[in-house]
């Protein structure tokens, strides 16, 4: 009841540091006062205690405050019994944060003047996506607590609720996941929880795995965006097209372009899956035989560039760690220059020239 008049008191005198100052001295005389049969170590141990109480008690109120000047209308009056001025450090701005006008932004501006032109659906989703990021965090909370949300990885809703890639490693992992896939940030009680972020422990590899991750992407896409049901379908039948024209060892490369693909649009807030001819580049680069972009082309191996044209003498004797693109001597056969090692050569065996 004492430690709670002395909060009181400081809080009526204000929060100076003489104020704080003479609540402390409060607490140290009803302490000694009080409690005679304290020694001097456990009545500091006590003074300590009450001294986290008392700064645990400033912080609520500096956090009351600052909730304060976000409600409309509020204004910080000192009381009716306070006669002092207001002290600097407790002095509490009314006054409002300037808002920002959007139309200011030079984006926003060359938009006006150009007059760019969006499809409906787009148009759609662009209202969507503006709705959805003035709190994220609600509406993923809105979306994993509602009974009609499809099954889909915790980690992967925010990606679709800020139009971004998707990773379908992850949807696919997550169809098959015994564990909790999160890798959000949660504040329970002012204390912070990380969440690790989840490794896929199933890959899409072929066209049936990226089929049933697809459809599971297409549902939860659909629930956040329902506009995009058509444009989703459409893209899945162009691929499973591809799939079924391309030769099964090649499907490495259409993965790899639907990849790019997504990664493209959602990057951009002007293109639908379906401008198929804006992602001609991305055909020539995965799925060309010409394009740079195969991954089963031979890499140039780097050659050293302080090579010698002798025999290495320690690869002819098989003792050779380096590989022959690091080693300083070539790795030939020292009696032919062939590509065997000195005891495998036929000429040295049977003397020939």
């Amino acid at each position: 009841m004492w430690v709670r008049n002395a909060l009181t008191s400081l809080r009526k005198g204000g929060c100076t540091a003489l104020d704080k100052a003479t609540c402390i001295h409060q607490v140290a005389d009803i302490l000694t006062s009080t409690t005679p049969q304290l020694s001097e170590a456990e009545v500091n141990d006590a003074l300590g205690s009450y001294l986290e109480i008392i700064e645990q008690h400033l912080r609520t109120l500096d956090s009351g405050r600052s909730i304060g000047l976000n409600q409309p209308g509020a204004v910080d009056e000192p009381s009716t019994g306070d006669k002092r001025g207001t002290t600097p450090e407790c002095e509490v701005r009314t006054s409002k944060r300037a808002k920002v006008d959007e139309g200011d932004f030079p984006w926003i501006i060359r938009e006006n003047l150009s007059g760019v032109e969006l499809s409906d659906d787009l148009k759609k989703t662009l209202e969507l996506l503006r709705t959805y990021a003035k709190d994220i965090k609600f509406t993923k909370s809105s979306i994993l607590t509602s009974p009609h949300a499809p099954q889909f990885p915790n980690s992967e809703w925010s990606n679709v609720i800020i139009g971004a890639m998707v990773d379908l490693d992850h949807v696919i992992s997550g169809s098959f996941a015994v564990s909790n896939d999160n890798r959000d940030v949660e504040v329970v009680g002012g204390i912070q929880f990380k969440f690790r972020a989840a490794r896929a422990s199933k890959h899409v590899k072929t066209s049936g795995d990226w089929f049933i991750a697809w459809n599971m992407y297409v549902k939860a896409a659909a629930f956040a965006f329902p506009h995009r049901q058509h444009e989703l379908q459409v893209y899945g039948q162009h691929i499973l097209g591809l799939f079924s024209t391309t030769s099964v060892g090649n499907h490495t490369h259409i993965l790899l372009f639907d990849k790019a693909v997504r990664v493209r649009v959602g990057e951009r807030r002007n293109l639908l899956l379906t401008d198929f001819a804006e992602f001609d580049d991305l055909r020539l680069y995965w799925l060309n035989p010409i394009g740079a972009g195969d991954p089963c082309k031979p890499k140039d191996k780097p050659k050293a560039d302080f090579g010698s044209e002798e025999p290495c003498d320690r690869w002819n004797r098989g003792v050779c760690r380096a590989k022959s693109s690091e080693c300083k001597y070539q790795h030939v056969c020292k009696e032919c220059g062939g590509k065997h090692r000195a005891e495998d050569c036929k000429r040295s065996e049977t003397g020939g020239v």
